[in-house]
């Protein structure tokens, strides 16, 4: 068991019905090739942390009370979401979302 504080619930606004689930990847790739490269995961409170700060332009603190989290917990996950992000685009990794909790 992993030791530490509660994890806490986040309020996730995304319909993941209209959410395209599964992966993104460096589309002159064939299937083939993708079967070798990293994945890397993108959890629900990430992609809504990004939403909130990129696509709505909404301060930290903003996006913070909309998810009814701290906004140091906010940074943390924009924080992770953004390096992941990175990641995949320089490094031609798959960004895999995950759609059900």
């Amino acid at each position: 068991m992993k030791a530490g504080r509660k994890k806490v619930e986040r309020m996730i606004c995304i319909d993941t019905d209209k959410l395209v689930c599964g992966c993104m990847w460096p589309i002159k790739l064939p299937k083939t090739e993708l079967k070798k490269l990293e994945k890397v995961l993108l959890f629900p409170d990430e992609l809504q942390a990004l939403a909130y700060k990129d696509l709505d332009d909404l301060t930290m603190q903003q996006a913070a009370d909309k998810m009814q989290i701290s906004k140091t917990v906010f940074a943390g996950i924009y924080t992770s979401a953004r390096k992941k992000q990175t990641d995949c685009l320089v490094n031609g990794k798959i960004l895999t979302v995950q759609c059900d909790e």
